[in-house]
């Protein structure tokens, strides 16, 4: 079976948006330069050096924004706001045009129009019509606040100004609706009705990204039709495609209104399941084959964040993997070693996000804690054991506030006892996976320390697992050479400067220098190299 595409953004809408960020600069360049000649053939009337001064301001405001990070912004969640500001600020700088002028009458007030209009070009409805609803406001204060209001000037300018104002609106609509129809007939199977192959990515990224986010299971059903093919060949495509949409409708019929449905090509389907556990999963898949068989058998695969992968790549492998091993729903799991593994890679990536976005915390820590058990001669068998305490030291993160995570300040007293239970939960959660009870001790003592002073059993020296007492020094050594939200990152030399100084109190004095060893051979391997 093909791989999911990666999920990919709305490229047009990004141009599009791009364009009009490009548009409006140099839009906001021709006004002011039309703004500084209207300066100068009135030079004689009242305030024109300071009507010059606000158009320079303008062209000032427009080099600012074409230095922006345009597609950064366009493709985050301060895009509206962004657009927004901008067009309210423009309307600010207008409004002082207008009035340092003189005169509600003025042939300035005519660049109101230009930012509805703009609007009305790329920006959602409901943007739209409140930047209409405050440029008319806008004008009506100005005339309010020099007596004009009743006069037929004013009257009129309003009345073409909200017309304009209400033409944007419904234009914004009508692509508002285009773009809707767009995105679900690009996101839609023309046969099924279900989900494509880059609707059903992009719905399968969004509840991973959730899963991680709220730390809740999410499942992946793969479903191929047996035989399918001597359908089509016996009686004919139409009749193929209609058992195409009957596996569908039995699909939807057998699934939540919350689980997405999607055809991956040809006679294969795909189900999402958000907040659904391994057994669950397995009962929706044998519901799934229950409904289909009366017209035809199928083969199905399964997989479950977080045990069977992190990504929509790795649950995707694991489910083909079962697919192609079962026989008419039949489902085939793997083995527990690898289920643990994948289970410990998921959860520690989850944990890793919320503490430091990208950085693999739990990774690096893992990779120090081998080192250094490689140099006590540690077997095979130990090192993998090792490599998962390391992958789940922090696991009961997961029971921590982001706000004291992230916090960029030094902890309360009452964060810092917050933070003191992690290992504890983390512990109590490790101890009901089957087959992880050797690494429970580990982790709950990660963080006591070698005199005596760490948590939350305040273990001294020999009395604290050594490879917790290794998880410590491994887990310092990352912690400090990377970037925290109370200070920056600390190069290798500083931070080794630093454990070796507390060795003897916080850390072992052998893992310390055991550790020392590997990072001056690496840093030695590393200049050889370059």
């Amino acid at each position: 079976m093909e791989r999911f595409p990666a999920p990919v953004l709305d490229v047009s809408a990004i141009r599009l948006r791009a364009s009009m960020v490009t548009a409006g600069v140099w839009l906001t360049f021709v006004i002011c330069v039309g703004g500084l000649g209207y300066v100068g053939l009135t030079w004689g009337e009242p305030d024109r050096g300071l009507l010059a001064t606000l158009f320079a301001c303008g062209v000032a405001g427009g080099v600012a924004v074409w230095r922006l990070p345009t597609e950064r912004i366009i493709r985050s969640r301060w895009r509206e706001p962004f657009f927004t500001a901008w067009s309210v600020l423009d309307l600010g700088l207008v409004a002082a045009l207008v009035v340092t002028d003189g005169s509600v009458k003025s042939p300035l007030a005519l660049i109101f129009f230009v930012p509805v209009v703009f609007a009305a070009m790329s920006y959602p409805l409901p943007s739209v019509v409140a930047l209409g609803a405050l440029t008319v406001a806008g004008y009506l204060g100005i005339a309010a606040a020099e007596g004009e209001v009743g006069s037929s000037y004013v009257f009129f300018f309003t009345v073409s100004l909200s017309c304009t104002a209400v033409m944007s609106a419904w234009q914004a609509r009508n692509q508002d609706r285009q773009r809707c129809e767009l995105t679900h007939v690009s996101r839609a199977d023309p046969l099924t009705g279900c989900l494509n192959r880059r609707g059903l990515a992009e719905r399968a990224d969004a509840e991973l990204a959730h899963a991680l986010r709220e730390g809740v299971p999410f499942s992946l059903i793969v479903l191929d039709l047996d035989e399918f093919k001597r359908v089509n060949d016996t009686h004919g495509h139409g009749r193929g495609d209609e058992l195409l949409c009957w596996v569908v409708e039995q699909m939807r019929e057998a699934t939540r209104p919350t689980d997405a449905i999607g055809r991956l090509g040809g006679d294969e389907f795909a189900v999402l399941l958000p907040a659904t556990s391994v057994g669950e999963t397995a009962t929706v898949a044998a519901r799934v084959c229950d409904g289909l068989v009366r017209r035809v058998s199928a083969s199905v695969g399964t997989a479950c964040f977080p045990f069977d992968g992190d990504d929509l790549d790795a649950l995707l492998r694991q489910a083909d993997a079962r697919l192609y091993s079962s026989r008419n729903g039949r489902l085939q799991r793997a083995t527990p070693r690898a289920e643990r593994l994948s289970w410990a890679t998921a959860l520690a990536h989850a944990v890793d996000v919320r503490m430091a976005g990208q950085h693999e915390h739990s990774r690096t820590v893992a990779m120090y804690a081998e080192a250094i058990a490689r140099e006590l001669q540690w077997d095979d068998e130990q090192l993998g054991l090792l490599r998962l305490a390391a992958m789940l030291h922090d696991l009961g993160k997961v029971g921590v506030p982001d706000r004291i995570l992230r916090k960029a300040g030094p902890l309360t007293e009452e964060e810092f006892e917050e933070i003191k239970r992690h290992p504890v939960i983390g512990a109590d959660l490790v101890a009901r996976v089957d087959g992880l009870s050797t690494i429970v001790p580990w982790i709950r003592h990660s963080h006591e320390h070698y005199d005596g002073s760490g948590y939350p059993d305040g273990l001294e020296g020999e009395a604290i697992p050594l490879a917790a007492r290794i998880l410590l020094v491994a887990d310092a050594l990352d912690a400090m050479t990377s970037d925290r939200p109370y200070r920056p990152a600390l190069s290798r030399e500083h931070a080794m400067r630093e454990l070796r100084e507390h060795a003897g109190t916080q850390f072992d004095p052998l893992c310390v220098e055991l550790l020392a060893g590997h990072v001056k051979r690496h840093a030695a391997a590393e200049r050889a190299t370059i």
